[in-house]
């Protein structure tokens, strides 16, 4: 059986970009190319079916995973009213950050799993779920994220996290109890981690800065 059926993909693209002068991070380019659309390149051929989390410019963002889907799976039959597309669900607030956005998507998750990643994380492994997928069932996580570096540049990237359906009870327990840090929401479930070797692989371009690097 293809593993990738059994996980659904979300884009989280719900910020308000306060470091990019309030531009929405994932349409802003690099390379001529927005950051979303780079992410979904990622993520698409890893999962069985993609959604993005959106607070703002739904119609642009349909557009841009239409186009995606275009290179790897059928198109929508339409731009309009993608369900694909959504924003935080209204009874958790506005401006709630990324986990709003988690909660939001975990209602929508037909699948067991749902892996999140952000919108300015342009090169993702392209083993990333399945490494995440396998450590998961291995180890009977409900949370897996990867992990790289060492020493005092070692990270766990907790916006990029596996998670399976099962964890939307007390994720939304949480949330309603005012939990929004999801680095702390991670570690009270029953989680683990996957090493990677690259941090590159997860460098996250959320400064207007950044984008100007060179390469």
């Amino acid at each position: 059986m293809d593993d990738r059926r059994l996980i659904t993909g979300c884009l989280l693209a719900g910020g308000e970009g306060r470091r990019m002068q309030g531009q929405d991070k994932g349409l802003v380019e690099l390379k001529r190319i927005p950051l979303a659309s780079h992410a979904l390149a990622r993520l698409l051929p890893q999962v069985g079916t993609v959604f993005i989390s959106a607070n703002r410019n739904q119609d642009r963002y349909s557009e841009l995973l239409a186009k995606a889907h275009g290179h790897f799976a059928p198109k929508p039959s339409t731009f309009a009213e993608d369900p694909s597309v959504f924003p935080d669900d209204p009874d958790l607030g506005e401006k709630a950050g990324p986990l709003a956005g988690i909660v939001s998507a975990l209602r929508r998750t037909e699948t067991d799993w749902l892996m999140v990643v952000p919108c300015d994380t342009p090169y993702l492994p392209l083993d990333l779920v399945s490494r995440l997928f396998q450590a998961g069932i291995q180890r009977n996580a409900d949370v897996v994220v990867p992990e790289s570096g060492s020493g005092d540049h070692f990270h766990q990237h907790w916006v990029c996290a596996l998670m399976h359906k099962r964890v939307y009870p007390q994720t939304l327990t949480a949330f309603v109890k005012g939990e929004r840090k999801i680095s702390r929401w991670i570690q009270s479930q029953n989680w683990t981690s996957v090493s990677f070797a690259d941090p590159a692989d997860f460098a996250n371009f959320n400064t207007l800065e950044t984008l100007n690097e060179p390469d």
